[in-house]
């Protein structure tokens, strides 16, 4: 009989939790929906306790019904001070959680110490288990805790009887008469018996107190009615008015906004004739057009005012409208200025593009009209250097090699930092063979350390993998800029270059698939002031000016190795000493392809130099070649470089002439150039597709000094097979045109 007590007072409470779940929608307090679980879990504990069979489980059992008796109390107190509309700082609700949970630790520690109760044992007793209990001494804390708590509510509820005067009366009775059932029932029922709780049965009765009075009966009767200084002296304005229009009432603020309302007649209609009383019936004749609170904005002398338009009730029946009105004038000329200053920008923009467009177009046109002559200069001293055997003539070309590469390296840097301002420079990653590509970016700047008589060391990790994947070209370029740079700035002393695995550097550990290379480049040169560092990567910046006047630069290799490292993901680090040398370094990942170390770095650029020198000594007498080009320099250069591999080439002087000599003849590989008068290459390309001049193994190449990015892909989609820009460096043009005679056109990538 017991038990069925306890099971039903168990189903009822999860019923009253699932009504009290489905009608979530009335904004419960998070007190609220916590009380209502709490109930099911102390009746939960009871039904344990009375089938327990053991001590332990007992405890246990007893365990759960304080869980909802530690906090129930808690809990139903702060839902009433809720329904009171009575907001309780969070340092005391703090203090209430924590005295409940003190409360529930003594709980669990039972057995463990004798603070709650000396001892306890289990009996049989009407056909349930009972707990029997020696008390210790918080058992009376917890009793003085559970009377503080209902004592406290009905404190609150007797401050909102006489201090709420619009309360429902009926409420506050209906709540205190519950919370008075409910201390009789928790200490009452203990007197009648110990066998059954009657407290479970009074937490049911307040659950259904708490829903009927949250749901259909508010507590307080709150009828709208604006208190008169909010009315009168509030931010906003209002106007109220009847469902015909007739003007009710209109506080200062609203007639300070609109001056009209101080003379307009109360219950007469507004005379929409005037400006500023038809912007108020147009504010209601959109909110009825809609049915929603729709905002708009009027402007009443040089003032603005925001308006919302709102239907006035009495319970669901209308009554009439009420409008609103904000001031937003500084919101306004605050917006008007924003937009004005928009405007401007955006004009400063579209000019800043036009003349960016503008650069670009010089840069490019300049970088094709200066590579010309660039690439006449450098091919013919390039043959000068292979066929001449005077040392003096050699050292005179030496020095227009020097030159014409510093020359050419200048418009590179121009070239290359137009692109990454424009945000055209791309990171391409591509394969590369880890000893050639230190190779290639030492080479230049070893001879020119050696011609101020500096030492050059080389530091490279033994254990570096033999091809890895990354931008060479780009990370070719960064190490050549700090080496450039470092030899400048360097009278005397050491250039060091260190390339090695970053280890212990705080960088990821490498795996199988990618390694972190720490590459570092320092001297023994004037180094950097210290107020001087943060300007070192600045455009077109050059420090210590008076001193370093004579030394030769445009100011843009930091900015460029700085950008570049930036679109590769890593950071470029320094560390100077002013009068002692600086040091650069930074760490970049790059793909694993051969894993093998590459072992002695000198050994390995060995080898491969002499593979480079075979490849240059490409011999194919038989080749068929066509060379077209307007100028006879560039000719010139095209058809000693060939000479050198055996090859005879024809030459047309025009894209008419080339297109008559295939008509003639069948060959292996044709050279075109671009730029052209009468007929560019890309025109005769066209021609000589469309009438089938070039057979199938026929390799079409452009050969220009376009270099700008993206150049390489617009001819590729105009029909050329491949593309070499201006100036062709001699080994580039060979090895190209081994794979050009050896596979045709399945070397082109």
């Amino acid at each position: 009989m017991i038990l069925m007590y306890y099971n039903v007072l168990f189903v009822l409470s999860i019923i009253l939790l699932l009504i009290l779940s489905a009608r979530w929608q009335v904004r419960i307090d998070v007190d609220f929906a916590i009380f209502f679980i709490l109930v099911p879990i102390n009746i939960l504990g009871y039904i344990k306790l009375a089938t327990a069979t053991n001590v332990d489980t007992a405890v246990l059992a007893n365990q759960l019904i304080y869980l909802g008796g530690c906090f129930l109390e808690l809990f139903a107190f702060l839902v009433v001070c809720h329904l009171c509309h009575i907001n309780l700082p969070s340092w005391v609700r703090l203090i209430l959680f924590g005295a409940s949970m003190f409360m529930y630790m003594c709980v669990l520690t039972i057995g463990q110490n004798k603070l709650l109760y000396e001892e306890v044992s289990l009996r049989q007793e009407n056909g349930v288990s009972v707990l029997v209990k020696k008390y210790g001494p918080m058992h009376k804390f917890f009793y003085i805790m559970i009377v503080a708590y209902l004592l406290a509510t009905i404190i609150v509820l007797i401050y909102s009887y006489f201090k709420k005067p619009d309360a429902s009366v009926k409420n506050i009775y209906i709540l205190s008469v519950t919370m008075t059932i409910a201390v009789f029932a928790f200490f009452g029922g203990r007197m009648i018996t110990k066998s059954i709780e009657f407290s479970p049965a009074a937490y049911i009765i307040v659950e259904i107190v708490f829903l009927v009075i949250s749901h259909r009966v508010r507590l307080y009767n709150i009828t709208g009615d604006i208190s008169s200084n909010v009315l009168e002296d509030g931010a906003d304005g209002l106007v109220c008015f009847d469902l015909e229009r007739r003007l009710l009432l209109s506080n200062k603020t609203a007639q300070n906004m609109i001056p009209g309302l101080r003379t307009a007649q109360t219950d007469h209609l507004l005379n929409e004739t005037v400006p500023e009383f038809r912007h108020l019936g147009e504010c209601i004749s959109r909110f009825e057009s809609d049915e929603t609170d729709l905002v708009s904005t009027i402007n009443v002398g040089d003032r603005y005012y925001q308006t919302r338009a709102e239907y006035i009730r009495d319970g669901k029946k209308k009554a009439g409208y009420y409008v609103v009105l904000r001031d937003v004038t500084a919101e306004r000329r605050y917006l008007d200025s924003v937009n004005k200053y928009n405007e401007q920008m955006r004009a400063a923009t579209d000019a800043a593009i036009a003349a960016d467009s503008a650069k670009s177009k010089f840069l490019a046109q300049m970088s094709h009209e200066i590579r010309t002559p660039i690439n006449a200069i450098l091919g013919m001293n390039e043959m000068i250097m292979q066929e001449c055997e005077d040392e003096t003539i050699l050292d005179y070309a030496g020095s227009i090699e020097s030159s014409g590469h510093t020359l050419l390296y200048l418009i590179n840097s121009i070239l290359d930092f137009s692109k990454i301002e424009d945000g055209r420079m791309e990171i391409i990653p591509a394969e590369y063979d880890t000893v050639s590509f230190i190779e290639k970016s030492v080479n230049s700047t070893k001879s020119r350390a050696a011609e101020k008589g500096l030492d050059f060391e080389l530091l490279i990790d033994d254990t570096l993998p033999s091809r890895m994947k990354g931008d060479d070209n780009r990370l070719m370029q960064v190490i050549t800029n700090l080496l450039s740079n470092a030899v400048k700035y360097t009278d005397k002393g050491r250039i060091t270059l260190s390339i090695k695995r970053n280890r212990g550097m705080g960088k990821e550990v490498d795996d199988s698939s990618n390694i972190w290379l720490h590459v570092e480049v320092s001297d023994t040169g004037i180094g950097i002031r210290k107020e001087d560092l943060s300007r070192l990567f600045y455009s077109f910046e050059r420090l210590d000016e008076s001193r370093n006047r004579n030394i030769e630069g445009t100011g843009l290799g930091m900015a460029i190795v700085y950008r570049i490292l930036d679109l590769m993901g890593s950071h470029i680090y320094v560390k100077s000493e002013y009068g002692k040398g600086s040091t650069f370094w930074f760490d970049i990942r790059q793909d694993v392809i051969d894993a093998r170390p590459i072992g002695n770095y000198k050994e390995r650029a060995a080898i491969d130099d002499m593979r480079s020198k075979k490849n240059i000594t490409f011999y194919a007498p038989d080749a068929r070649i066509l060379v077209v080009d307007d100028n006879a320099l560039n000719q010139k250069v095209t058809r000693n470089y060939l000479k050198l591999c055996g090859i005879v080439p024809d030459e047309a002087m025009s894209g008419y002439a080339a297109i008559e000599l295939m008509r003639q003849n069948e060959y292996d590989v044709v050279f075109l150039d671009h730029m052209m008068p009468e007929l560019d290459g890309i025109e005769t390309l066209k021609i000589i597709r469309r009438e089938g001049l070039a057979p199938e193994r026929t390799v079409m190449v452009v050969l220009t000094a376009n270099a700008i990015e993206g150049s390489r892909e617009m001819y590729l989609q105009e029909g050329f097979d491949d593309y070499i820009s201006k100036p062709v460096e001699l080994t580039a043009m060979v090895k190209k045109l081994e794979g050009y005679l050896t596979d045709g056109r399945r070397t082109v990538t």
